[in-house]
């Protein structure tokens, strides 16, 4: 099948200059353009834009290298970009590039999972205790056990469980240890757990950016589904696993409510989605109207 041209489908590494140069440009704009006070003279205001023109760069290498079915090009790191500017018509923030980062972090080592040349156990383990990790930073990230757990069935739903309970213990001793560290510190076990119990403190409606991306994952959902009958099984299992963290996302956000940054990480875990759709489109105008629509509904938060 013959594919539309598209400038980050060239594998040259002069590309991602052009990556890093024109992701950091649009975000200087669009946080320009959007801030009430957009403060040109911060280090946060120059150093954002730069965060995020290096995590467009640090995301696509880190889950192409990992997925095995990702194409080596710079596709990815763009559309993560696009998204990343249609789910936050706010601005985008320093922590929201760092947030995709981690969680990038996050994918590659489920995509481990399925890779008969690594060491199950440690690539379990490492998934159990990255995801405990995560809930240094924000509490209700340690839910993300809950997507690990359901990513091994992703390859093979007739997992022993022993895989189970290895991913589940690793991360049991993550959260021991940020236990001791609270207790060493006079803080309580309830006290740092209680905003889990507690109603978010706001919800936002959905922007202009969320509803197109949510128009083009239920395009992306028949792609999928095309996948499933042709595809191989490193691809299979990828876009199942973004799935799986798809939704986390969206529950994060009706659980905890935008403090989670849950845009940020459904971001990360939407864009494969998009690299895939994009590749069954035969003409350029398609392509031009996906990545037109996701810029045109994120600066439409301009007006």
């Amino acid at each position: 099948m013959r594919q539309a041209s598209h400038i980050f489908r060239n594998p040259h590494p002069g590309i991602a200059v052009v990556l890093f140069v024109l992701t950091a440009g649009l975000t200087a704009l669009f946080n320009f353009l959007v801030i009430d006070d957009p403060k040109e003279g911060t280090w946060s205001f120059w150093g954002t834009p730069g965060l995020v023109g290096l995590a467009a760069w640090f995301v696509n290498v880190v889950l192409v290298y990992r997925s095995r079915y990702l194409k080596t090009n710079y596709v990815l790191g763009w559309y993560w970009f696009l998204l990343l500017l249609a789910t936050h018509p706010e601005g985008i923030k320093l922590h929201h590039a760092w947030v995709s980062m981690l969680f990038a972090i996050w994918l590659a080592m489920a995509y481990e999972l399925g890779d008969e040349r690594k060491n199950g156990l440690v690539s379990r383990s490492n998934l159990g205790l990255f995801s405990a990790f995560l809930g240094i930073f924000s509490v209700a990230w340690w839910s993300s056990i809950a997507p690990a757990w359901l990513a091994l069935r992703s390859g093979n739903p007739r997992q022993p469980a022993r895989t189970y309970l290895q991913i589940g213990a690793a991360w049991a001793i993550g959260f021991a240890l940020m236990a001791l560290v609270w207790t060493m510190q006079g803080k309580t076990l309830g006290t740092e757990l209680a905003p889990l119990w507690s109603s978010p403190s706001a919800w936002h409606m959905p922007g202009a950016g969320s509803i197109v991306l949510l128009l083009w994952l239920a395009l992306a959902l028949g792609e999928t589904l095309r996948a499933m009958t042709s595809a191989k099984k490193a691809k299979r299992r990828g876009l199942l696993l973004s799935w799986i963290g798809i939704f986390w996302a969206v529950g994060l956000y009706a659980w905890q409510g935008p403090e989670t940054n849950a845009s940020a990480i459904l971001s990360v875990f939407a864009a494969p989605h998009m690299v895939n759709l994009q590749s069954y489109m035969k003409r350029a105008w398609m392509i031009r109207l996906l990545d037109i629509s996701l810029l045109a509904a994120a600066f439409s938060a301009v007006l």
